[in-house]
């Protein structure tokens, strides 16, 4: 099963551009605005507050309208090349099925650990193991966290990746 995913990367890293994702860093959510941001929270831009914050090698980004929690948040992880970035998504998919082993998870995922989903960015994984949505697009991956809802997640990603 990894061989195949790792063809898949390695075909894709092949086949797009590296110019495709002009993502240097994460401090701009990788052109998401709060304008974007807006539309997915049905409210005015000037009422939407976006924080962007570091968390290791990755940019939190974070919207809600006004004072309220968080409604949109997602990470971007921005590699040195589209290779690493499908490689680094390959062991977060190898982690995901080690996790999946443990008596927390084992038996407890009738569709698996994770599934490949497609339509956006170069390739993509979703997990229930933490209820996440994760996207790349040359060398950036975007992981989407809120909202909670997959079909809402898979979404937004693509709506991120779309944007560089």
């Amino acid at each position: 099963m990894k061989s195949i995913h790792v063809g898949i990367a390695i075909l894709a890293a092949a086949v797009v551009p590296q110019a495709l994702a002009s993502v240097s860093d994460g401090t701009d959510c990788g052109g998401f605005t709060a304008a974007d941001a807006a539309a997915w929270l049905k409210a005015p831009a000037v009422q939407v507050e976006r924080a962007v914050s570091r968390a290791g090698d990755r940019w939190v980004c974070s919207f809600a309208v006004g004072k309220a929690p968080p409604a949109i948040a997602f990470s971007l992880s921005v590699a040195s090349s589209a290779r690493r970035a499908a490689d680094e998504l390959e062991r977060y998919r190898d982690e995901l099925a080690a996790m999946g082993e443990t008596p927390a998870w084992k038996n407890k995922l009738p569709r698996g650990v994770y599934s490949d989903m497609f339509g956006a960015g170069d390739e993509a994984v979703w997990t229930d193991i933490n209820g996440t949505y994760t996207v790349r697009r040359g060398n950036v991956t975007v992981r989407v966290t809120l909202p909670k809802d997959k079909d809402n997640q898979v979404q937004l990603g693509k709506a991120v990746v779309e944007k560089f």
